[in-house]
Formats: structure tokens, sequence, C-alpha cells
């Protein structure tokens, strides 16, 4: 009898170890009919993922182990794949037990560089957590008015929002692609202003493409356009970029997209995407020079790869990437998104 107990307390542990041990999965499969998420957050405390359906403005929240989900749609932005506005960015308000999620919308004509427009409809939204599939935004701005504050404070228009991040204090950071480098400002009950600018470079794409905040350095971290990586202090009231020295390779800044902040250990990671790599950095300095590393997935190569975050299974911390297929538009038919994982040693600095 005693045997008996013995060896079935045994085989209990083993199996109790064995799926602590089990390997994060890759791909994470995310089957849901014409997605095409350009951007994702992962909520650890519900263990959802939250995922921006482009084409039809909306978010989708996922259930890895369901596998099951629902839409949370926008009055006024929500459409059947051919609205005048694309859900382009997702933010949480914090990395864990986050009590809101951020959506920013761009104007669908902004990247049409064939009939490109800078003052259609663009809105950044923000919804209180958890969601259910009636949720609506505690408040939603639209974007053109602090656009004419910056071009009447510069004499240029940014436009093409793509991404945000939020501070300790419950402001957002919403950051153009477009036109410039320019960051706008909300407080936590949506007064926006127009916050931060710099002249581009002239090119096509010459403003940021991702943002992230730092809670250890109380740092805003832009990533791509002007340059690799750029710091400002949310707390400035005039706030100025500040190059980050980046020590390594980093490459070129065409094709980088979204950025994520991933605390490891008590320290710093930030990893951005720039098919088919992604790129971790890492700071000794609070982001006056930042550390390198790079590792890529085949698979990312030509899908649209431009969300990034990272995913939990009891205490293993895996990063993934997910892609967005743009060329096979709003009703191309896919239904399969899968989230590849990246190798872990781009965490270890």
């Amino acid at each position: 009898m005693r045997s008996a107990v013995f060896y079935s307390a045994v085989i209990a542990l083993v199996c109790a170890c064995t799926a602590v041990l089990a390997a994060l999965p890759d791909p994470i499969e995310v089957n849901i009919k014409n997605l095409s998420p350009e951007d994702l957050a992962y909520d650890r405390t519900r263990q959802l993922f939250y995922l921006s359906n482009l084409w039809k403005g909306q978010i989708a929240v996922w259930d890895p182990k369901r596998k099951s989900h629902f839409n949370v749609q926008i009055d006024g932005l929500s459409s059947s794949g051919n609205g005048d506005q694309q859900m382009s960015g997702l933010s949480l308000s914090t990395h864990d037990n986050a009590k809101r999620l951020y959506a920013v919308a761009k104007n669908a004509d902004a990247f049409n560089f064939a009939d490109q427009k800078n003052n259609g409809p663009s809105s950044f939204h923000a919804f209180d957590l958890p969601l259910n599939e009636n949720s609506k935004p505690v408040w939603s701005v639209d974007i053109n008015k602090v656009q004419d504050q910056f071009e009447q404070q510069h004499g240029v228009r940014p436009f093409g929002i793509v991404d945000s991040a939020q501070d300790s204090d419950g402001n957002s950071y919403v950051i153009f692609a477009l036109g410039a480098p320019a960051i706008a400002k909300f407080t936590h009950d949506g007064q926006v202003s127009a916050w931060a600018f710099e002249k581009g470079n002239g090119g096509q794409r010459p403003g940021y493409t991702g943002i992230t905040f730092d809670p250890a350095t109380n740092r805003l971290l832009a990533f791509g356009g002007p340059r690799a990586l750029t710091a400002f202090n949310p707390r400035s009231s005039n706030p100025q970029p500040h190059a980050v020295t980046i020590n390594g390779n980093f490459g070129t800044l065409d094709g980088t997209e979204k950025i994520a902040y991933i605390p490891v250990n008590g320290e710093t990671v930030l990893v951005g995407a720039r098919a088919p790599y992604a790129i971790s950095f890492h700071t000794t300095d609070n982001w006056k020079s930042a550390s390198i590393k790079k590792t890529r997935r085949d698979e990312l190569t030509n899908s649209g790869f431009t969300g990034i975050t990272d995913y939990y299974q009891g205490n293993q911390q895996g990063v993934y990437g997910s892609s967005a297929y743009f060329s096979e538009g709003s009703h191309g038919g896919r239904d399969q998104w899968p989230l590849y994982k990246f190798d872990s040693s781009i965490l270890q600095f």
C-alpha cells in the first residue's frame, strides 16, 4: 500500500514537472479569417492576445488556450474591410495587471503612395479592461486637430499614426510615421497636445515606426525613422529627441516596424521588428547608448512582419512576431496567422 502511494506521488510529481517544463509553442496558432494583424499585445494577467484587424478597423481578442476569439468594434471606424480608417496599433497601459487597452487607427490612404492623403480621418481610442464583444471606448479622439497644431507650429503636417505607448503617469504617446517624426501626447482622460517634433530626413517614411516606454528609466523609446532608437523624457515640457548610440551593427533603417518593452529578470530589454529580424536593445546608462542582438525567422521574410510581443506559459517567457500579409488585401480569405517564436538568446545581455 505504501509503495503504491509512493509511486503515485512520484508519478504526480513527474507529471507536474513535465507540465511546468513544457516547451513554449512554436508557432502559436491564431485562426481568424481575414485578420491581417498589424500589431498585437499579450495580456499576461488575462492570458489573452489583442490583435489589430487592419482592414476592418477592429480588435480581435484571441484566447490561445480555448482557441477562440471575439471582435470588438468601434462605432464610426469599424467596417467590412473598406473603411476610411485602419487599425494600426495596440498597446497596454502596463506590462502586467493592465487596466486599459489603447488602439491607434490610421487613415486608409496614408500609406497609399499612389494617391496619398495627409488629412483624412484617423483616431485614438482608450478601452477599460477586461473587454467583451460589447465593449466601447472610454474615449475616442480625432487626430486632425493635433495634426493642425503641428502644422501651425512647424509648417509640416505629420500623418500616418501607427503605434502608441503609455508612461507611468497614465499619459499616452502616439507616433506619426509620415510627414515628419512627431509624437502627440494624450492625458489619461483624452486631452491631446502636439508634444514632440523633429525635422524629417526627406524620405518617403521619415517618421517613427514604433514606440514603447521603459518604466525602469522613465524614458520613451521611439523606433525607426531618423535613427534606430530615439529617447525622450516623458516629463519634459520641452521634449527633445536624444539619439541612442548603438553599440553594434544595427543595419538599415528600411523596414523597421513596432517595438516592445520586455522585462527580463528585473532588467529592461526592448525588441523591435524589422523583417525577418527581431532586434533587441539593452542599456546600462539610461538609454544614452544600447547594446543590440539580432535573430531571424525565415518565415517572416515576406509576410508583412510588423508586430512583436512577449508571451508567457507558467514562468517561461518567449518573444513572438506577427505578420499582416498586406498584399493579400482585406478579403484574401486567409484564416491562419501564426505567431512565430524567436530564439530566446536575444533577451540575454
